[in-house]
């Protein structure tokens, strides 16, 4: 197996999920028996629900169809959406009979117009379904929706089989009922679909408390039609089983490591496999170091893909509204109660309520009336994209020592960076300031130091190959000194201690350039 985090994943590479597996084999057994069911799956994005409904797919192609269209596809999104669906039915359910692909068709409708009335699907289907199908290419609005959701019943009847229809981003449907002469669709959809047979229907989406208020409200359409599931992260020991089953057999991470990068970076399944596949990107053994690098170069980089990633989150939930980017970053540091996050943002507690509304699932509020961030990474990137956030990486990742180090020299305006060890050399850290790169030994012990020649010359090799300068930071009670290697005795042994000590250290290195 190996990592994929830009595709969803079924098959070998598919882990976990058993219960939610056990709910969507239960929607199959029922449209089997002739009782098709309604399931709404609820789960934050890249949780894993278009992957959980291809695995399904995967394992019941023997005795059922499914036919799947995500939303989020359109942008902007127009109704358009529901032809795809049509069309996309009749490849999946009738696509050996008819020898046509009817989606690739669509954008020709003289070819459209041609050549589906003369397939066999087109003689089965009763007249009413064959009048749809033939001017699916030209209907629009609510017409074309409920032509369209008939189709994929009528379809089944007329070959014989049965189907789920999975929806993705299913609220994002909400949107044609926008503006000027838009029309609510999800009546239309109750209507039709409440009809139907032969065709259960999975539907799911990243706005949990949207999607609750639209399958759950009495006043929705679909109330008391939708059972619920929720797609949650994954517990602790799948998500180590992800990184190491996942990695492949001559690049293994092992369980030790999993288990520490499961403690830094959650058990978000998204997560995981982005960052199995920056490690295993290089040849292993993997130790501590090539996680902090990978964390680094994934979260705490301004390209890297998970900080890409939280850009564009972050600027979906706060566009340009700095109440709401205040309120993100209110939360950041952890859970609050609403009165302190309305201080901290210096609004009232009433429009402070009304931002967190509108934040959506990115926050959540706790029974006992705290507010968090949802994704506890997205908070640290939050923290370390803040002013004096340098120092984040170091306090998720460093040890006592590092941390100390990083909150010192972030005091002079250093950042602080993890980078893998072919990078870095012999040192424990790169600290950055404009041009300046410092490369950074830390060492957890009281002066004097003691380094064997074989070490130092390894730091001085390193560095002169690197073209960096480089200083020892002595950690001691937390009190962090900031050491000149050129101050260094040198005998049997190298000794460096308090009168190597750097004074100023930005002066320091003006004077050593």
């Amino acid at each position: 197996m190996s990592f994929q985090s830009n595709v969803p994943i079924s098959g070998p590479g598919f882990s976990n999920r058993s219960s939610e597996l056990a709910r969507l084999d239960e929607v199959a057994r029922r449209l089997g028996e002739g009782e098709p069911t309604w399931l709404a799956i609820l789960g934050a994005r890249k949780v894993g629900k278009t992957s959980l409904v291809l695995e399904f797919a995967r394992r019941h192609r023997a005795d059922l169809a499914v036919i799947d269209v995500d939303v989020s596809q359109w942008a902007p999104l127009t109704w358009d959406v529901f032809r795809v669906l049509a069309a996309r039915a009749a490849d999946v359910l009738a696509g050996a009979a008819t020898g046509i692909s009817h989606e690739a068709l669509l954008i020709d409708e003289p070819a459209w117009r041609r050549e589906v009335p003369a397939t066999e699907l087109f003689a089965r289907l009763p007249p009413t379904a064959r009048a749809s199908l033939a001017s699916l290419p030209e209907l629009d609005g609510p017409e074309l929706a409920r032509a369209a959701l008939g189709l994929p019943e009528a379809i089944a009847q007329a070959m014989d089989v049965r189907a789920v229809v999975a929806i993705d981003e299913f609220q994002d449907l909400a949107a044609l009922a926008a503006g000027r002469g838009g029309v609510d669709p999800f009546p239309i959809l109750r209507g039709v679909w409440q009809r139907h047979r032969r065709i259960a229907y999975v539907v799911s989406g990243s706005e949990r408390s949207m999607m609750l208020e639209m399958v759950s409200s009495e006043a929705s359409p679909f109330f008391q039609h939708f059972s619920v599931m929720e797609l949650d992260v994954l517990g602790a020991d799948d998500a180590i089983a992800l990184l190491v089953d996942g990695s492949p057999a001559d690049r293994r991470i092992d369980a030790a490591l999993a288990a520490r990068a499961v403690d830094v970076i959650g058990t978000h399944p998204f997560h995981l496999q982005m960052l199995g596949e920056a490690l295993v990107a290089a040849p292993g053994p993997y130790r501590e170091a090539d996680l902090k690098a990978a964390v680094q170069g994934l979260v705490f980089a301004r390209a890297g893909r998970l900080s890409l990633f939280f850009a564009r989150e972050w600027d979906a939930r706060v566009g340009r509204a700095s109440t709401l980017a205040a309120t993100l970053e209110a939360l950041a540091a952890g859970k609050r109660r609403l009165t302190d996050i309305a201080a901290a943002i210096g609004a009232p507690s009433g429009a402070t309520l009304r931002y967190l509304e509108r934040l959506g699932d990115s926050v959540t509020r706790a029974d006992d009336g705290t507010w968090r961030l949802t994704d506890p990474l997205f908070a640290r990137w939050i923290e370390w994209r803040s002013p004096g956030g340098s120092v984040v990486p170091m306090r998720v990742l460093g040890d006592e020592g590092e941390q100390a180090a990083a909150r010192s020299l972030s005091r002079l305006g250093f950042e602080l960076v993890y980078q893998s060890l072919g990078s870095r050399g012999a040192f424990d850290l790169l600290a950055t300031r404009g041009h300046h790169v410092l490369a950074v030994q830390v060492k957890r012990r009281p002066l004097p130091l003691r380094f064997t020649k074989a070490e130092w010359a390894r730091m001085v090799a390193d560095a002169k190959r690197m073209g960096w300068r480089w200083v020892i930071a002595a950690v001691d009670d937390s009190i962090v000194r900031v050491l000149d290697p050129g101050l260094a005795t040198k005998r049997g042994e190298v000794r460096i201690g308090e009168r190597a000590e750097i004074a100023n250290l930005l002066a320091w290195i003006d004077e050593t350039r």
